[in-house]
């Protein structure tokens, strides 16, 4: 996941908060711990009165909650924010999401409050603001005509979520995206979970994703029960948290962690960016490596699973029409990549005939030329062997091309 550069708070805004200009601050209590049954200050950043009353009268009634306002926009609150104590529960009011408060925003939640729960409160989401609050990962963002009582639910669920061990770094995302059917992506996305989690020796924070609602088959071929309910959170996002998520997550017996839901055929539900950026980003921040499984067909939210990928390739057959189109969907996803993330194409089930005509292996290469990541070879019987078993490749067959050659394309796009 691409980190966004740290940003310098803006003298403008500390001015104005020096001199007292917009806003009018409540005396706050040094906050020590979040959880449990201690009282917890929940501290709203807003400049509109109506909406702090409403707050301020429905807290009021809840025991363990202490509502502390600060009037102003969060960018011209920023100086007291990174000075004053730490509340329990960040509220900020983002009206319409001005590009200044966003980067405000980001500046706070990756200083001070990386490990302070932050609620966005916006009445106007478009694509770019969510990607952007995904970005910045916010804990919640909700509307901000929202009823209180999906406020405090979000505070009370982002108040008893225990904290992350707080990384360095985000996970390394690693995206495959089948240039056409039967590419064999699925089998290339299990693998390659499997060769980073053992090279790493971290299987345990290693997650396998299939975003194939439709008829993923992550779950079968590894022999498991997939456990994501994806069609109950659709509804209702604000139920998903860290304590739900590990619910969701089914473990195979090598200790990898797999998020896949049931087949869901022949019947088509709705599927928020907003949803599929919150599961990604609670992932991103418990897990070291996330790989993931693609559809074919493209969905909205896909151009937010790009985005925020390390490493996006792109699976195609070792034909003619194949490469082509590959080669056409390699230049609309990287169009849609940030741009340090790589974005190459695995030829799959090669196979070059000797001495024959035809397709050959220059030809793939003069196509792709430095987008080419590299060639799997065909081992079909191999993979069927690990698919009916339910095992990684590397049980089957300690040594095979397959393991090698797949290997190597992960370890050189490392590089």
């Amino acid at each position: 996941m691409a980190m966004m550069e740290k940003l310098r708070p803006a003298p403008a805004a500390a001015a104005k908060v020096q001199a007292g200009q917009g806003a009018g601050l409540d005396a706050m209590a040094k906050q020590s711990a979040l959880r449990g049954d201690q009282q917890v200050d929940i501290l709203l950043i807003s400049e509109d009165t109506e909406l702090k009353d409403l707050l301020a009268r429905g807290f009021a009634e809840k025991r363990h909650f202490n509502l502390k306002a600060v009037k102003g926009r969060v960018s011209d609150t920023e100086t007291f924010l990174l000075r004053d104590p730490l509340p329990g529960v960040l509220l900020i009011d983002l009206k319409t999401a001005a590009q200044e408060d966003l980067a405000a925003l980001e500046r706070i939640k990756r200083g001070r409050y990386v490990d302070t729960p932050i609620i966005a409160l916006s009445s106007f989401l478009d694509q770019e603001i969510v990607r952007r609050l995904v970005q910045i990962k916010v804990d919640d963002w909700l509307p901000k005509d929202s009823p209180f009582i999906d406020i405090y639910r979000s505070c009370e669920r982002l108040n008893r979520t225990p904290l992350v061990e707080h990384r360095n770094k985000d996970a390394v995302c690693y995206s495959f995206f089948p240039a056409a059917g039967g590419s064999g992506t699925t089998t290339l996305a299990i693998q390659t979970a499997f060769i980073v989690g053992r090279t790493n020796k971290q299987l345990d924070s290693t997650c396998l994703v299939d975003l194939n609602f439709q008829d993923g088959a992550i779950a079968d071929y590894l022999d498991i029960a997939p456990a994501f309910r994806i069609e109950e959170l659709a509804n209702a996002p604000g139920r998903l948290d860290r304590q739900l998520m590990e619910v969701m997550l089914t473990r195979h017996s090598s200790g990898l962690a797999v998020l896949a839901t049931p087949r869901v055929p022949a019947k088509y539900f709705e599927v928020s960016e907003g949803l599929i950026g919150a599961v990604l980003g609670l992932l991103s921040r418990s897990f070291d490596n996330v790989v993931i499984d693609l559809p074919k067909h493209w969905f909205p939210w896909m151009d937010n699973v790009i985005w925020g990928s390390n490493q996006v390739y792109i699976v195609t057959n070792f034909t003619v029409p194949a490469l082509r189109h590959a080669r056409y969907v390699l230049d609309a996803i990287s169009a849609k990549a940030v741009p340090d993330a790589q974005v190459s194409v695995i030829v799959n089930k090669y196979r070059e005939k000797l001495f024959a005509s035809g397709l050959k292996k220059s030809d793939a290469e003069q196509l792709l030329r430095d987008w080419l990541a590299g060639f799997i070879p065909e081992s079909t019987d191999l993979v069927h062997e690990a698919i009916n078993r339910g095992l990684p490749i590397a049980e089957v067959s300690r040594s095979s091309k397959f393991e090698k050659a797949l290997q190597r394309i992960i370890v050189k796009g490392k590089a």
